[in-house]
């Protein structure tokens, strides 16, 4: 893997033209884990390496929290997030040491955050800073009293290390294999560029263009036009110092992650009057034409009005943003793309990866769809069973019908993920459970599919049963043709993998398929009578006959195939 550091100008005479210096591939031994003491200050027991965790990351903007059970499988669940704007780079990017006020802000947030993760349940924590603490003069120091005040043995990230956790957080949600994929962290100190190629970091850039740093540049409020200009000028000489490996002119894709991709999306949505994304989606796509337009709209506002808009959340963000989504533009335009991806997963979720001992190649995005729809699935219990068989006999109708759908392998896969979870609204109430399947889904976090994705699923699982899902009805209304489409077609499938499992005894061994001009006839293959299957299937056959226009014959066929 190349690695490359663009390093950041000499703090007392800032240079216009950086330059680049090699560093060694990161490290990938374990970073410290260190024992929580109790809210009292007792210290510790000692505890089984499997309970309850706490990361946390010293950015130059904000510091992060996150709290989490580890569960069976690899897998976590989050507890707590929490966040403080301490700003530390404000001092330490322009003037080369944390101010006093800085570290009297970083201390009283680590305090209150190591509290709230042991009265939380965790008893232990990995911690670890970044730019801002990396280059303060007496970023050491300000480590030390962190450990005699709080316990946290923190570590200065290099930034190869830091684009490595980073990469691996992306990784655990996001299938990146079978490609090339741009991975950009736009930090407050500074920015990440990440190439990944078949799921693996081919070159990592760290830049010297965080927002809170390049937000320095932007005296006026609001900012002067000359300003702005000099700020571009400044950032587009910073990136003509990429090294040749770290092109990404063959991405399929751009990821962006943090705080500040997150809230450009958010703002892109509020100030073009735009409904948000479905909840509880990591995923969404925002065209770089978007972002321009929210740039447009930030620059000639005061940042006292910036700091009103809902999605910024206080003058912290409000001093930041501009320049941030400023140096987010044009890190696209050198990529060549013309949108980007916003994923909430970033640095913290890789210390968690790391501190939990998951190998590194371990759970590519694939891997993470299927774990957390079966987390989801898993919350109806009483019907789980059902679930699973639903998916498999859905799934090979899906394949004997292949001609007549013409769908490919992400709608089988999004049939199997909602046919496992058709019941799962048994969990609220068994009338009307199939809206609580849609409400359930579109509400669980599922954050390693795009919205779009779990929108599709939702609807599939939703129209298992009841009314048939009609173009003209509200939820479908909304939706491009094509997801229309899909949706029906795979409603039908569900329908029929539902009723060929009616008796919740998993009768049917098999399935066989006859498809003709007029009429499709399907064996049921089994050593037990299906008499209520077929009936079942009869029952649910009026969807399937109106999508594919063909009579649907089904019938006990022959025990033995």
């Amino acid at each position: 893997m190349a690695v490359r550091t663009i390093a950041p100008a000499p703090v007392a005479a800032p240079a216009e033209t950086p330059a680049a210096a090699s560093s060694p591939p990161a490290s990938r031994s374990r970073l410290p884990v260190v024992a929580l003491p109790s809210p009292a200050g007792a210290p510790a027991e000692a505890t089984p390496a499997g309970g309850r965790l706490a990361a946390i990351d010293i950015g130059s903007n904000s510091i992060h929290m996150i709290v989490v059970a580890p569960e069976d499988g690899g897998g976590y669940r989050i507890l707590r997030r929490e966040k403080e704007m301490v700003r530390l780079g404000r001092s330490a990017l322009g003037r080369g040491a944390l101010s006093k006020p800085a570290i009297e802000r970083g201390l009283e947030a680590l305090l209150k955050m190591t509290t709230l993760a042991r009265l939380k349940g965790a008893d232990r924590a990995v911690a670890v800073a970044t730019s801002a603490v990396r280059e303060a003069a007496n970023g050491r120091e300000f480590l030390s009293r962190v450990k005699a005040l709080t316990g946290l043995d923190v570590t200065l990230l290099s930034g190869a290390e830091e684009a490595r956790l980073i990469h691996r957080a992306v990784r655990e949600v996001v299938d990146l294999s079978g490609g090339t994929v741009l991975i950009l962290d736009v930090g407050g100190g500074s920015t990440e560029w990440i190439v990944s190629r078949d799921g693996e970091p081919a070159a990592t850039v760290s830049l010297p263009l965080g927002s809170l740093r390049c937000a320095g540049r932007l005296r006026g409020d609001p900012p002067r036009p000359e300003e702005l200009a000099a700020l571009r000028e400044h950032v587009a000489g910073v990136l003509d110092g990429l090294p040749p490996e770290a092109g990404a002119d063959g991405a399929e894709r751009v990821i962006c992650t943090s705080g500040t991709a997150v809230t450009c999306a958010a703002l892109a949505d509020h100030l073009l009057d735009r409904p948000a994304g479905p909840p509880g989606a990591t995923l969404r796509a925002v065209r770089r034409r978007e972002l321009r337009a929210v740039i447009d709209k930030l620059a000639p506002l005061k940042r006292s009005r910036i700091a009103a808009l809902s999605p910024v959340g206080g003058a912290e963000r409000a001093e930041s943003i501009l320049a941030g989504a400023m140096v987010l533009d044009e890190l696209l335009g050198a990529a060549g793309a013309d949108r980007f991806e916003v994923c909430d997963r970033a640095l913290r979720d890789g210390l968690v990866l790391e501190a939990l001992g998951r190998p590194p190649a371990a759970e590519a995005g694939q891997e993470a769809r299927r774990r957390q729809v079966t987390r989801l699935a898993r919350r109806a219990e009483s019907v789980y069973e059902h679930g699973v068989e639903t998916a498999r006999l859905a799934v090979r109708l899906f394949d004997l019908t292949a001609s007549l759908h013409g769908l490919g392998a992400r709608e089988r896969e999004w049939l199997e993920y909602a046919a496992l979870l058709h019941d799962v609204g048994y969990s609220v109430h068994y009338r009307g459970h199939h809206r609580h399947s849609y409400y359930l889904i579109t509400h669980a976090g599922l954050d390693a599919f795009d919205p779009a994705e779990i929108e599709i699923i939702a609807l599939v699982a939703r129209y298992h049963r009841g009314r048939r899902p009609q173009a003209k009805r509200p939820d479908l209304a909304s939706r491009p043709g094509w997801q229309r489409r899909t949706v029906r077609r795979l409603s039908a499938l569900v329908r029929l993998g539902d009723a060929l499992d009616r008796t919740h005894a998993r009768r049917v061994e098999n399935l066989v398929c006859a498809i003709g001009r007029k009429k499709v006839t399907i064996d049921l293959v089994s050593p037990w009578d299906v008499g209520l299957e077929v009936e079942a299937v009869r029952e649910r056959a009026p969807l399937f006959e109106q999508v594919f226009r063909r009579k649907l014959l089904v019938r006990q066929g022959d025990k033995r195939a």
